[in-house]
């Protein structure tokens, strides 16, 4: 599957939090839903080379040993080149392609974070529920 990027990725909420006691979870959940674009004049684009979407994973994370939680939300609005439909009839591979730039941001964004509150990064490597 073709895409492009339309707009960059947005991290509308990421939370770094010590646990208090040790806990471990891997919730990282990929949303798919159709979109549209406003164009600078206001009017409404639906997508002439293919249709828009945005991608989002909602993410809560502690990796062992659960010192410490990751959560929070981040998206991107994507056009699926040369498809029209609504999304749901594309294969997990499909959504694998378009969500691994965002889990790969989250995997960033942590290791750059536990690099200077635990003076040691930490490599997340997960993957995203469907």
């Amino acid at each position: 599957m073709e895409f492009t990027k339309e707009t960059p990725i947005m991290v509308e909420a990421f939370h770094y939090d010590v646990n208090q006691e040790p806990k471990m979870s891997n919730d990282v959940n990929v949303a798919f839903r159709k979109a549209t674009r406003t164009n600078d004049d206001g009017t409404t684009e639906t997508g002439e080379g293919g249709s828009f979407f945005e991608v989002s994973v909602e993410f809560d994370v502690a990796p062992a040993p659960g010192f410490f939680t990751v959560s929070g939300r981040i998206s991107q609005i994507v056009t699926l080149k040369d498809y029209y439909g609504e999304g749901y009839d594309l294969d997990q591979s499909d959504y694998k392609l378009l969500s691994r730039p965002l889990v790969e941001y989250i995997e960033t964004l942590t290791y750059q974070v536990t690099q200077i509150t635990l003076d040691e990064p930490v490599n997340l490597n997960f993957q995203a529920n469907f």
